[in-house]
């Protein structure tokens, strides 16, 4: 398979982006050096490799178990924070520009 014009025309569509000419250009060959990559990969030789289903070799090393702990200084960081309503830290709202 090879990226091409069409396609990207079509990718256009379906994802809703707009494209320059230049970026059209960029894109079909990166998506190219990616389909490439993907034949080199097709050509290893994975017989008698056990699937993985993670990088790390045990989980249990990693991961720890979710405990509860007690925080004591949460009056304090509100205490020291610039506005506070009832108990809790009051932040500015974010407005979204309806025309963007």
């Amino acid at each position: 398979m090879e990226i091409n014009n069409e396609l990207i025309k079509k990718l256009k569509k379906l994802s809703g982006i707009e494209l320059n000419p230049s970026e059209e250009e960029r894109i079909k060959k990166d998506l190219n050096a990616l389909l490439e990559y993907q034949k080199m990969l097709d050509n290893i030789d994975v017989d008698g490799v056990e699937e993985m289903i993670s990088p790390v070799e045990s989980l249990t090393s990693v991961l720890r178990k979710d405990e509860v702990e007690g925080f004591d200084n949460r009056k304090e960081i509100i205490n020291n924070f610039p506005e506070s309503k009832d108990g809790f830290l009051s932040v500015p709202g974010i407005h979204i520009n309806e025309e963007e």
